[in-house]
């Protein structure tokens, strides 16, 4: 962690500001260390990563940490582990493990995640991003970041569970700002970044739209959000009823060991890879716009659809919504400029 960020994040709690003790640093970057509010609030920096969660999240870092806990002891005497979570948190934090798991095992940075950003960012005019200041929320394994990272002025990159510690690693060494948080409670001032984009990730929470809602919030006037969620589909479709189909198999694959459903995300995929993408790659395609299932998979390597795969059946949380429902989130915002595009999902984005 660099100590410039002190200046760029306040407590969740209280919106005070930080300071900052230092347990251990390398080449003036902050390691080990304890973020301290007035209020009472303390927050561990481990592995140079900023760790701000509050209540029962806490327990997300306590899990992937205990020996820093045990070591430093008499500094977080708040932070204890809990045995009942249950609600919400319990939700969110089955969400972090979930996604924590998958960018674990689907950690590399591939260079079709170039066209990956490009597909979600088409609303947006990219040269823009070059004196912004940006934030990212729910940034996986860091794929997105390390483009976007290479337009804007700064980046701060947020994720809930342990791929933050993954994107951390795949991004050393650039403007990036990383931060271990939930969307509910940002350490962020109202009115402070210039763009956000939230790619994948608010169709995942409890409660979507008081997610987004938040992010707006920490937008400047004038500033710009950019979102994909996933669609619904038209009903007596044929992809209709192939979610219906999948959502019953779901029923039971978010409640299986993570390292099963790993195992099996390969027959599932390459099913769906000899069902759905090569006849569409050799028989639709050529034929013009259609709307496929899978389709979009001619355009990767086998191994992103596994990684999809993966995440389609594993997340325990999923929203889907019609153009319509996903407009009338920016529209009650009070957002101006709305753009929408299709594909794969709705991506948006809105001026405030």
């Amino acid at each position: 962690m660099d100590k410039k960020i002190l200046k760029s994040i306040v407590c969740p709690v209280c919106k005070g500001e930080f300071f900052l003790e230092v347990f251990a640093e390398e080449d003036e970057a902050i390691e080990e260390g304890s973020l301290n509010c007035i209020c009472g609030q303390s927050f561990p920096i481990i592995a140079g990563i900023p760790r701000i969660l509050i209540g029962d999240l806490k327990e997300i870092v306590l899990n992937q940490f205990p020996e820093f806990f045990l070591k430093y002891k008499e500094f977080f005497a708040s932070w204890q582990p809990k045995n009942n979570i249950t609600g919400e948190s319990l939700k969110k934090k089955k969400t972090a493990e979930s996604f924590g798991y998958e960018w674990q095992k689907f950690h590399e940075m591939k260079e079709e995640w170039r066209k990956n950003f490009d597909f979600y960012f088409e609303p947006a005019d990219k040269p823009l991003l070059k004196e912004k200041t940006v934030l990212e929320l729910g940034c996986g394994n860091g794929r997105h970041t390390f483009y976007a990272s290479k337009i804007c002025k700064e980046l701060f990159a947020v994720d809930l569970g342990s791929a933050i510690d993954i994107a951390y690693l795949n991004n050393k060494d650039k403007n990036i700002n990383f931060i271990q948080a939930d969307i509910y409670n940002l350490p962020f001032k109202d009115n402070f970044f210039d763009f956000i984009f939230c790619l994948g990730v608010l169709h995942h929470l409890p409660t979507p739209e008081k997610g987004f809602n938040r992010l707006v919030d920490l937008l400047k006037n004038n500033g710009e959000i950019l979102i994909y969620v996933y669609h619904s589909f038209a009903e007596k479709t044929f992809n209709f009823y192939l979610l219906k189909f999948v959502n019953f198999f779901r029923n039971f694959t978010i409640r299986l060991p993570h390292k099963l459903l790993y195992v099996l995300s390969y027959p599932i995929a390459l099913l769906s890879y000899l069902i759905l993408v090569l006849p569409y790659k050799f028989f639709f395609k050529k034929r013009g716009k259609i709307d496929w299932p899978l389709g979009t998979y001619v355009n990767y390597s086998f191994s992103v659809l596994l990684n999809d795969t993966f995440d389609r059946f594993s997340a325990p949380i999923e929203n889907r919504y019609s153009k319509e429902q996903i407009l009338e989130w920016y529209q009650r915002a009070g957002l101006k400029n709305i753009k929408i595009l299709g594909g794969s999902g709705w991506r948006l984005l809105g001026n405030k």
